[in-house]
Parts: structure tokens; C-alpha cells; sequence
């Protein structure tokens, strides 16, 4: 074999090894992005079903204490409350304190609806609706942040947390 022949199979080699690399680096990225892409999609639709059910939450609930209703009205308004409860208990993380508080109001709002009690459950769905604006806001930073960078690190979410919720834990 001449010198030109094994320059032509060592560059052919060499070749085939970075588009190797090249291929292998791409399909991770691809990867990884579309998981990236998923969770952030994920959150974004969480963000919207939570906000939906805490303004329904709230809406029936002041509409409850307010209104003069059939017996049979007032049951049908406080299973849709309860299950409006649990379902946002469901959407939010029990070993989270900012989280628990929310849960905390969300218990606590419905006991509040003998008219004797109107402005205490006016300020309590205030604040109800304050804590989940914080909590929507922080949540949407973070899925922000993370579809331009991808994962992020723990001390990055502690940051984004300590940001918006510094003064409300």
C-alpha cells in the first residue's frame, strides 16, 4: 500500500469516529431537551389547572357564604367545594412549607361562611389568593429558567424560592 492509500483509510477512520461523536452528542442533547421541554410543558399546564382551581375554589366558596340557597343548592355547592379542596391539596407538595400554608387556607376558608364570619373570609381568600399568586409567579421563573438553561441545579431552585418567597414563609 502506498503512503496516499493509508492517509485516505486513516482520514476515512478519523472521519467515522467524529461523526460517531457528533451523532452520540447529538441524539443525548436531543434527549435531554425533550425531556427539558416536557416538564417545562408540564408545569406550565400545572400552573394553569392550579390557578383555575383555586379561583373556582374561592369564587364558590364566597358565593356560598353570600347567597341565600336551596338546601339541596348549598349541597351541591359544598361537594363541588370539597372536591375542589382535595384536588388542590392534591397539586401541592405536603413537605413544602410555603405549600402547607396554602393547604392550611384551603382547609380553613370553608369553615368561614356563617355570614357572622363575611369579612374574616374576605381577608382569608385574600390572602389565599396572594399566597398562590407568589407560589404561580415562582413557579413560572422556574419553568422559565429552566427551558433556557435545562435542569436545573438545587442551589439554582433554592435561589428562584428564596426570590419570591423570602418574606411570605
Amino acid at each position: 500500500m502506498e503512503p496516499r492509500e493509508y492517509i485516505s483509510i486513516i482520514g476515512i477512520f478519523v472521519t467515522l469516529v467524529i461523526s460517531s461523536i457528533s451523532l452520540f452528542i447529538s441524539l443525548r442533547n436531543n434527549k435531554k431537551t425533550l425531556f427539558i421541554n416536557s416538564i417545562t410543558s408540564s408545569r406550565i399546564k400545572w400552573i394553569g389547572i392550579l390557578r383555575e382551581n383555586i379561583s373556582e375554589f374561592c369564587g364558590l366558596t364566597y358565593h356560598f357564604a353570600i347567597t341565600d340557597l336551596t338546601d339541596s343548592e348549598k349541597q351541591k355547592i359544598i361537594e363541588q367545594i370539597d372536591k375542589l379542596r382535595f384536588l388542590i391539596k392534591l397539586q401541592l407538595n405536603r413537605n413544602d412549607k410555603f405549600d402547607v400554608k396554602l393547604m392550611q387556607k384551603v382547609d380553613l376558608i370553608p369553615n368561614l361562611t356563617d355570614p357572622k364570619k363575611n369579612d374574616e373570609l374576605k381577608t382569608e381568600i385574600d390572602n389565599l389568593i396572594e399566597l398562590s399568586q407568589d407560589l404561580l409567579k415562582l413557579e413560572w421563573e422556574g419553568a422559565k429558567l429552566e427551558s433556557m438553561k435545562g435542569i436545573l441545579t438545587q442551589k439554582e431552585k433554592d435561589e428562584l424560592y428564596e426570590k419570591h418567597l423570602r418574606t411570605k414563609k
